[in-house]
């Protein structure tokens, strides 16, 4: 029996790459117990296959799960955005920080197409996120800013590159993996966004034991998995305040004694970081509203 790692999954077929010796992934097939049961089988799944037969025979245990979109084993969820073309929007990376923070896989920040504008600019957008305690990476493919340190921060690991359409994560893909050669696109000028060129999750090789799932670009996500007590877990500058609040209950709102708002009057929390905040609040109490009305 031999143990691989599902690299794509095509229409009821899995190609599975070894994880015992180098070669190219080889098309499986599912029977039995495994075809009929409850568990789906993921890209990133390690599998036990037999080698003549090509039929996937088990799945082994999940060390972690990415469910948007779902991708097994995952290592670093890689979160890319641009500094301009299309600009980055403060509430939707926070919502994709705050997603990745959910998953409990270790994330990164990535602020591509540097090159489009000034170094002050990308200095000062890096410093911000720094500042509320996240890892950020300034890159530029055209200039190649940041390339050794996301080669060296993904290397050995299995990462998923997630993010709007359009900001440039199969061109990001391409400069640290040149031999991946993946499709890359435009932004259209007329709505801003750019058009998805990554269709389907896979995993693609891009060193000894380094994978990369570039996924399909999304312009929307929800935050229904997220109760309002719980959204302040997934900030991490608001962690410092943990149980200073009166109330073990406050979510930070309209409640008094409330010490993240203390902060944000004295100056200690960023203003417009504590609004972004607001704004998902209420977009995820609007959601549990109308789930138990």
């Amino acid at each position: 029996m031999a143990i691989g790692r599902v690299v794509r999954a095509i229409a009821g077929f899995y190609y599975v790459e070894s994880l015992e010796e180098d070669r190219q992934p080889v098309e499986c097939s599912i029977r039995g117990k495994l075809k009929l049961g409850s568990e789906s089988l993921l890209v990133g799944d390690k599998v036990e296959y037999t080698d003549d037969e090509r039929v996937i025979t088990a799945i082994l245990p999940r060390q972690t799960v990415l469910k948007r979109p779902y991708i097994a084993n995952i290592d670093c969820i890689v979160l890319v955005f641009a500094h301009q073309n299309p600009d980055p929007s403060d509430i939707l990376v926070t919502k994709f920080l705050v997603l990745a923070s959910t998953s409990g896989i270790p994330y990164l920040l990535i602020f591509n197409k540097s090159d489009l504008v000034s170094k002050s600019k990308v200095q000062k957008l890096a410093d911000s996120y720094r500042s509320y305690g996240y890892q950020v990476i300034c890159t530029s493919v055209l200039t190649h800013l940041g390339k050794r340190t996301l080669k060296q921060a993904l290397n050995g690991k299995v990462a998923a590159f997630a993010g709007p359409s359009g900001v440039g994560k199969s061109a990001l893909v391409n400069m640290i993996a040149p031999g991946l050669m993946l499709k890359t696109g435009l932004i259209s000028e007329k709505i801003g966004r750019g058009k998805h060129t990554t269709r389907e999750v896979q995993l693609l090789k891009a060193g000894a034991g380094t994978y990369i799932a570039d996924t399909p670009g999304f312009s929307q996500i929800e935050l229904d998995g997220i109760s309002p007590e719980e959204l302040a877990e997934h900030f991490p500058d608001f962690h410092k305040y943990n149980g200073k609040c009166r109330f073990n209950t406050c979510i930070h709102l309209s409640e008094p004694g409330c010490q993240v708002k203390k902060a944000v009057d004295d100056g200690q929390l960023d203003r417009l970081r504590y609004q972004s905040y607001i704004e998902l609040l209420q977009e995820i109490k609007k959601i549990w509203d109308n789930r138990y009305r």
